[in-house]
């Protein structure tokens, strides 16, 4: 940001315009989201616009940092009973993974299309770093059961593999294959890679 807003009608301008990023993408596409687009659904003029945001792509690094934040509230109100098994804890992640996908009108979906040419690489290592933590806690409490060395080499290729295959199932057009399938697909081959046993608990 060019600077940092410090009035509350500032800071809702500025909220308003990160609003107005997230809205103009899932209308029109990261390609088709513009600086005068942004500013026209955010209320305010172009001018006042760039007092904060030297561009579009400032705009994109700052609605990938309130992302991030939402995200990491999210994750942090997912339910963790203490009876659950892997199977149970990892469909549960991969669940909430393609709810998330699916929400804020395709919002995410778009941004995830566009990794490789936007700042969303704060939201990544929100997961990543949530994952690898919720993963730290299970397998240190039960390290008998699973005597894993190379925990984190495991669930940086398991964090990675999985997203590429539901953003893959998400954008397909014929809808040719079940989330619920792929989702319960994706959590056998985990459980199985990390030493669980696969299928449903009983």
């Amino acid at each position: 940001m060019r600077k940092q807003p410090r009035q509350r009608r500032s800071r809702r301008m500025v909220d308003a315009l990160i609003d107005a990023t997230a809205q103009c993408i899932t209308q029109y596409g990261v390609d088709g989201t513009t600086t005068p687009r942004i500013a026209e659904c955010a209320g305010v003029s172009v001018g006042s616009l760039y007092q904060y945001f030297s561009d579009k792509d400032a705009l994109f690094e700052a609605l990938g940092e309130k992302l991030a934040h939402d995200v990491a509230r999210a994750l942090k109100r997912l339910p963790l009973p203490e009876s659950a098994n892997l199977h149970d804890l990892v469909g549960g992640a991969i669940r909430f993974g393609f709810e998330m996908l699916n929400s804020r009108e395709g919002l995410f979906l778009e941004l995830i299309r566009n990794w490789h040419r936007l700042p969303t690489a704060r939201v990544a290592d929100v997961l990543q770093g949530h994952f690898l933590e919720l993963a730290r806690l299970y397998f240190i409490k039960h390290h008998q059961k699973y005597p894993i060395e190379d925990l984190q080499v495991r669930m940086f290729i398991v964090a990675n593999s999985t997203l590429f295959t539901m953003v893959r199932q998400v954008s397909q057009d014929e809808g040719l294959l079940r989330q619920e399938d792929v989702a319960e697909g994706l959590t056998n081959m985990i459980v199985g890679y990390l030493g669980g046993e696969t299928g449903p608990s009983r």
